[in-house]
């Protein structure tokens, strides 16, 4: 039975993948919500309606596959919003190859660039590339509204280019396999928000995950940690290459060397990367890689070199410039990781950085710092998207490539959805479009894990962007796993930190303004936002308290919820989620809301029961994740009164030191906010 929800799932996923179809109710089709947003647009405040237009293309391409693509996916949006094709329609929807100029300091992105202009007589898309005009027609897609049997495409000027050279997402299937089925519908998502980089991480501890004919031990039995005899074909890669670049996608294939080897050394019989036949080896592999796909479709292979912790995984003085060498006689480019091996003197690599480390300033770098998906939960990771610059620059230039948006689902899973539930992988792939395509202004780790305070420039931003990202999930997301909803409306106080029953009256959930004990007042702070409230970060970024006394391992929350009717809802609740690479959080026990035996959550003076857990408090990266995080299990239910409801949460320290509350609808794969409710943080008089 699970195998057949699970086969159920994956078609309804597929199905809708390339089609992105659209419930446009709520849509203003005048200015309808565009992500990533253009960098010029120029709004006419009028609509056109469309019944009929010709559809004119390109005769002729030196990219077949993507003339083909292009002309599928129009043909797919003309039958979908119902136009009927007709040449001799007085409008016309025209793609053409013309000349599109971009600013000087943006110089490069010519190639992708386009111009769209939508007026009475129909839509006109210039672009000097093909993979321009793709762009134009994804923006088109957001532009053309259907409802109430009309559809309508909105008055426009549009000029625009992408910010970054590298516009990527990158996923582990060496831990955790994913099949080609569920790859293909992350990449048409991709391709949908101008993506131009799948980074298909496919080495690690667990598996060598791409077939090899010269070395057919990397798929034997031996080779595996997990997810047994579950790899890429080379015909499959071929056509994952083929996929991608119709779509404008380029695939960088990284073999992870010679830390994460050990699927490598089990499968060769090498005890360790100092072996000669190690080096030897991998060098061969590479240039088996290479004729997979041509240098065009294919133009970097990614070594890795990060993470070498263990003895076995150390390697001699030659080990480094060999691999270089391969990649670089098959007339590709280098990326490793930073931090993680570079050859001294050496400006050829490509540095990709992660974690918090600094780029080489001698070195091109494409930022994947502080982004990472599996960190992230679907109640906090959209401030991270829009306040975080790619490599700390609004645009590209010759040393910063752009940024690859990264996801590490290390822990075991057993069903492959969970990959994509577990967190909010497709909702940040969707956001962070905006960040590489459009560019973002200023850095501001201030709001990386924060909701700014409201009634700030920086506030009106975030709840336009969640609006935004919402907007799309109503429209193109049915059928796809899309854990999100807005955040920027709910408003919390907070009382700490102070010690376990330090303020007697809040353990017995009367609520106040001031409590005073023994003559020592004890205040909540000002209103703040949020559905994920940060007492302490566990990456030390800026979080919603900055003191942290030892000893004061407790912090309250206090919301106040309307309801316009006595109802019962969907809720999302958590204290301190786990990562799914990352298991210090902990998991709950039987009758605990956490790991942490006092947190809990009180609604109108009531106890919320916490689930029934599956997983009985174990923790470790081989037990599976199965319903350790709110997004992936079935939601809390909670009943509201009419009028207004008092909420009072007690957040207790732990690893991460994070609560996480927001009502939903759950709607299929998806989720969207309960109509009509509001939030006050202080206490309501009416």
């Amino acid at each position: 039975m699970k195998q057949f929800t699970q086969l159920l799932w994956l078609i309804s996923a597929v199905l809708s993948a390339g089609h992105l179809t659209a419930n446009d109710q709520q849509v203003n089709p005048s200015t309808p919500a565009l992500l990533p947003s253009p960098q010029s647009i120029e709004w006419s405040r009028q609509t056109i309606e469309i019944m009929k237009a010709g559809l004119t293309l390109p005769k002729a391409s030196a990219n077949p596959l993507k003339l083909a693509q292009l002309k599928r996916e129009a043909n797919e949006l003309f039958k979908r919003n119902n136009i009927t094709a007709s040449q001799h329609s007085e409008q016309q929807i025209v793609f053409r190859l013309g000349k599109v100029t971009v600013p000087k300091h943006w110089k490069g992105q010519e190639r992708e660039a386009y111009e769209l202009i939508a007026e009475e007589r129909g839509v006109v898309i210039t672009a000097n590339h093909i993979d321009g005009l793709y762009h134009g027609l994804q923006t088109l897609r957001q532009l053309i509204v259907h409802k109430n049997g009309k559809t309508t495409v909105a008055s426009c000027k549009i000029t625009d280019y992408p910010a970054f050279k590298i516009r990527g997402f990158m996923h582990d299937v060496g831990r955790n396999f994913q099949t080609i089925e569920q790859l293909k519908m992350q990449i048409d998502i991709m391709a949908a928000y101008k993506y131009n980089i799948f980074h298909w991480h496919l080495t690690d501890h667990f598996g060598w995950r791409l077939e090899s004919k010269i070395f057919p031990d990397l798929q034997s039995k031996k080779a595996f940690g997990r997810h047994h005899g579950k790899f890429y074909t080379q015909n499959e890669f071929k056509d994952m290459v083929d996929y991608c670049w119709a779509r404008g996608i380029r695939i960088i294939p990284e073999f992870d060397s010679p830390g994460h080897s050990e699927a490598f050394r089990h499968g060769l019989n090498i005890k360790n990367m100092k072996d000669p036949r190690a080096k030897e080896s991998i060098c061969k592999l590479i240039d088996e890689l290479c004729t997979l796909a041509d240098k065009e479709r294919m133009p970097y292979i990614h070594i890795g070199t990060d993470e070498v912790r263990h003895k076995d995984e150390y390697v001699n003085a030659d080990y480094l410039p060999a691999l270089h060498q391969a990649v670089q006689n098959n007339h590709r480019e280098v990326i490793g990781w930073w931090k993680g091996m570079t050859i001294k003197g050496d400006t050829k690599q490509i540095q990709q950085s992660w974690a918090q480390y600094r780029p080489l300033q001698h070195l091109r770098h494409i930022d994947s710092r502080s982004n990472y998906v599996n960190h992230l939960e679907s109640l906090d990771f959209a401030t991270r998207m829009l306040f975080q610059q790619p490599c700390r620059v609004p645009h590209g230039d010759k040393q910063n490539l752009g940024g690859i948006l990264a996801h590490w689902p290390d822990t075991r899973v057993e069903d492959e959805k969970l990959t994509l539930t577990n967190n909010p992988v497709i909702p940040a792939m969707v956001a962070y479009s905006e960040a590489v395509w459009t560019g973002i202004k200023k850095d501001q780790p201030e709001y990386w894990a924060c909701v700014p305070a409201k009634g700030t420039k920086e506030y009106e931003a975030f709840a336009d962007f969640e609006n935004r990202i919402a907007e799309q999930r109503d429209r193109f997301m049915s059928g796809k796993p899309f854990p999100m909803v807005k955040t920027h409306q709910i408003e919390w106080r907070l009382l700490g930190p102070v010690s376990n029953h330090e303020v007697p009256e809040l353990e017995r959930g009367i609520i106040k303004d001031l409590y005073d004990v023994k003559g020592k007042p004890y205040r909540w702070t000002k209103p703040l936002y949020g559905a994920a409230i940060h007492t302490r970060h566990f990456f030390n970024f800026s979080r919603h308290l900055n003191h942290h006394p030892k000893g004061k391992d407790i912090v309250w929350g206090n919301t106040h919820i309307y309801s316009p009717m006595d109802q019962e809802v969907d809720a999302w609740i958590a204290f301190n989620t786990i990562s799914s690479s990352d298991d210090r959080a902990g998991a709950a026990t039987p009758g605990n809301w956490g790991a942490h035996p006092d947190c809990n959550i009180w609604l109108n003076g009531k106890r919320i029961d916490p689930p029934k857990w599956k997983t009985d408090g174990k923790r470790g990266k081989e037990t599976p994740l199965v319903d350790q995080v709110y997004s992936s299990r079935q939601p809390s239910k909670i009943k509201l009164n009419k009028g207004w409801n008092t909420l009072l949460v007690k957040s207790a320290r732990k690893f991460k030191w994070v609560f996480s509350f927001s009502p939903i609808v759950k709607d299929g794969q998806s989720y969207r906010e309960v109509d009509k409710l509001r939030y006050s943080a202080t206490t309501p008089t009416n």
